[in-house]
């Protein structure tokens, strides 16, 4: 009896472990993320800010060294230079007023996390307005948030 006692209380404290060693890594519960949701979102203003001014320093500044990001057109453009020039190249020849409304951020670690939203291109000149999804992944670099990932896509109606 004593036995199964033990074994009925090792196997109680085992389940309870394995459980919250899993609650936290899947919800990330232990990660603070107001102070990082008000960042994050910065940034993702910054980027758009830097892209319509054409200033390539400011957009180089918010970008991982080993940055990708796939285009709507299904271009991958890789690195700070190639996200950077490809970018402000894009702004330049699809004019119009870009916005990224953000649906949500989930935090996968408490330094990176995955930012979905919708990516709208309005007002353009020679073309319709352009409505897309995007997820973007950004990373803590040095204390600072950085963009890590971008992809934007077509919606399917």
């Amino acid at each position: 009896m004593r036995i199964l006692s033990t074994f009925t209380a090792l196997a109680l404290t085992l389940s309870l472990i394995s459980t919250l060693a899993y609650s936290q890594n899947t919800t990330n519960t232990s990660i603070d993320t107001s102070d990082h949701d008000i960042a994050i979102r910065v940034l993702i203003a910054q980027y758009l800010e830097t892209r319509a001014e054409n200033n390539e320093v400011g957009l180089l500044a918010l970008l991982t060294d080993d940055i990708d990001q796939l285009t709507t057109s299904g271009t991958l453009r890789s690195g700070k230079d190639g996200v950077s020039t490809g970018s402000l190249a894009s702004s330049q020849n699809n004019t119009g007023k870009r916005s990224i409304t953000i649906e949500s951020i989930r935090f996968i670690k408490p330094d990176v996390a995955m930012v979905n939203g919708r990516y709208d291109i309005v007002d353009r000149a020679n073309a319709p307005d352009s409505h897309y999804l995007t997820s973007i992944l950004v990373v803590m670099e040095d204390g600072r948030w950085l963009i890590s990932a971008i992809r934007n896509m077509q919606p399917t109606q």
